[in-house]
């Protein structure tokens, strides 16, 4: 048995179904593989960040996981706790829910952050991928894969039956997680090391509601000596649907981690954690996992596309995992639907793993540093006192003591738990991507802007060319619309203003040239295509009226002119073929 597509996408994790909606979206021939049977079957990644409902609400798919998704304001409090019925030690407003933060989430977005778990998010793609055309066979297992000039041949193997069969693929995207065979596949060069510790996932339900109710959040960190979580006494609480659905996660002895964790085993875990011996609980699920710091030095051989957990692996920290594997099918998809229509040269793709690999590298080095901010709080909570429970739990009540030591043991607890931010706010990371020196970003000729505030910490949004688009709020068609919005969906768009007509027939000009949408719209007063309303587009976009920005299909500026040109059409022109690798 033989299959022909475009594109072949091998696993339906978030990068895959993404991969899967958004070329079906742009009109792509599309098969999609999976090994599995279904979907997601354990919530694994949920941190929902803005980029990500950015890219939904691209695909029109916002509403949707809106209505399914635990919202910002239930993200609120990470709390560290004795138990969750017993002493709270301190706790850090998360997920820009600080007053102070909360500013800078809503005016970086049109969208929210908020929590989605995978066996949500999962289905929300892949109906849309399915619906919008894209051929779908699970239980179908990619066995190996030969590509020449002209493209790729996959053998799959159909798990059910046992047979046989290839697909013949002008581009293949291997997303199929952090064992990935595709990867071994192409032979990608990896950075890092696998398996440098191990956790226990147990999911259970339990109806928490009084004891967490009054403290919203997605973790509540439990540290108590004498316990049997996380070796030294410390294990998290997450919420997967608010307040019935949890998972607890601790460490576990990683030479003994392929023996798992017994039932028994969790519900006694579970009981200390939660504190309360009388309350019912269920546990549905265990599972282990290692810890990793690795991420690939390159995306791709020839033809083939790795994105998600192949190319980046790390603990799941930080909550970057399962949005940059959607923000990846988001910079790639794109570029492969020009390609695969004519718009673009070949070229044009090598610029995916230059923009997202460093990405990748990013939230991998991010993640893992997030895990040493945890031993300063454990140490000025006394949990590292003593081996000996009671010895460590005598020390633990003795920071809240009217001596020296206790007043400095505090500073140390509010100064480590502080630190935290970088975990639980690092909105820069989240959103602040900048695809520096790639080919598919021309150069205005100005420098780069500089950080003004922390860049993990803080989003700093700039039209530089290689940043993602401001966002601020338009009126266009009788509609208050986001930048954002003017924006995407597979196309090419101008930005220009009062005395930009010359870029708007530039814009017409070049799409006629060159076979590809460029939509071109003024934004100022009253009478331009979308009304800035607030002046806030005036104030953001860092030229002229009469200038322009030219924004690609995801959102990042391709190139920007400050001023009107009497050669508009020509420099317009030569921009869109520098980003698109045109002769």
């Amino acid at each position: 048995m033989h299959y022909e597509t475009d594109v072949l996408i091998v696993g339906s994790g978030p990068s895959g179904s993404a991969s899967a909606a958004l070329l079906s979206t742009y009109g792509v021939r599309t098969m999609l593989v999976s090994r599995f049977g279904w979907l997601a079957d354990t919530p694994r990644a949920h941190i929902t960040n803005q980029r990500t409902m950015e890219v939904l609400r691209d695909l029109g798919l916002e509403e949707e996981a809106v209505s399914i998704s635990s919202g910002q304001n239930l993200m609120a409090n990470n709390v560290f706790c004795y138990s969750l019925a017993g002493e709270e030690f301190g706790r850090i407003l998360s997920w820009g829910n600080h007053p102070l933060r909360k500013a800078d989430y809503e005016l970086a977005s049109p969208t929210a952050i908020c929590d989605i778990p995978q066996t949500y998010m999962e289905p929300i793609l892949f109906q849309a991928a399915s619906k919008r055309g894209a051929k779908v066979r699970m239980n179908s297992e990619f066995l190996s894969l030969e590509q020449d000039a002209a493209g790729v041949t996959a053998t799959i193997r159909d798990r059910l039956n046992g047979e046989t069969y290839t697909v013949r693929a002008k581009y293949l995207i291997g997303a199929d997680g952090a064992r990935s065979t595709v990867a071994d596949a192409i032979a990608l060069p990896m950075e890092g090391k696998t398996g440098l510790s191990a956790s226990t996932n147990v999911i259970f339900e339990c109806d928490l509601t009084r004891h967490v109710q009054h403290r919203p959040s997605v973790l509540y960190w439990v540290l108590q000596p004498g316990s049997n979580i996380g070796g030294i006494g410390a294990g998290v609480l997450r919420m997967v649907r608010p307040w019935h659905e949890w998972q607890a996660i601790w460490g576990v002895d990683l030479e003994k981690a392929e023996a798992g964790v017994t039932v028994e085993e969790a519900e006694t875990a579970l009981r200390q954690m939660i504190g309360d011996a009388d309350i019912p609980l269920k546990v549905k699920s265990t599972a282990v996992w290692t810890v990793n710091n690795m991420y690939a030095a390159n995306y791709s051989v020839g033809r083939v596309f790795c994105m998600g957990d192949a190319v980046h692996k790390h603990p799941p920290l930080n909550g970057l995992g399962s949005n940059t594997c959607i923000q990846d099918a988001f910079n790639l998809c794109w570029k492969l639907a020009a390609v695969l229509k004519g718009q673009a040269g070949e070229a044009l793709l090598d610029t995916y793993s230059a923009e997202r690999q460093p990405v990748g590298k990013q939230i991998v080095t991010r993640a893992n540093r997030s895990i040493e901010d945890y031993p300063p709080i454990f140490e000025a909570v006394g949990l590292l006192a003593s081996p000996d429970a009671s010895e460590a739990n005598r020390h633990i009540a003795a920071r809240k003591a009217p001596t020296p030591e206790g007043k400095e043991r505090r500073r140390k607890l509010y100064a480590a738990i502080e630190r935290k931010n970088y975990e639980f706010n690092t909105h820069g990371v989240e959103m602040g991507q900048r695809y520096r020196g790639s080919a598919a970003v021309v150069s205005d000729g100005t420098q780069e802007p500089a950080y003004t505030r922390d860049p993990e910490l803080y989003f700093h949004p700039t039209t530089w060319p290689g940043a993602r688009l401001p966002h601020v709020w338009v009126e266009h068609g009788n509609r208050r619309v986001s930048t954002l919005d003017l924006c995407g969906h597979g196309r090419f768009t101008l930005l220009t203003g009062i005395g930009g007509e010359g870029w708007v027939a530039a814009a017409k000009a070049a799409s006629e040239a060159l076979g590809l949408e460029v939509a071109a719209l003024t934004i100022g007063p009253s009478g331009c295509d979308a009304m800035d309303i607030y002046a806030d587009w005036y104030r953001a976009c860092e030229i002229e009226e009469d200038g322009c920005i030219l924004v690609r299909p995801d959102h990042h500026v391709a190139w920007r002119a400050g001023t009107s040109s009497a050669s508009a059409e020509a420099e317009l022109t030569a921009a869109l073929k520098q980003v698109l690798a045109r002769a």
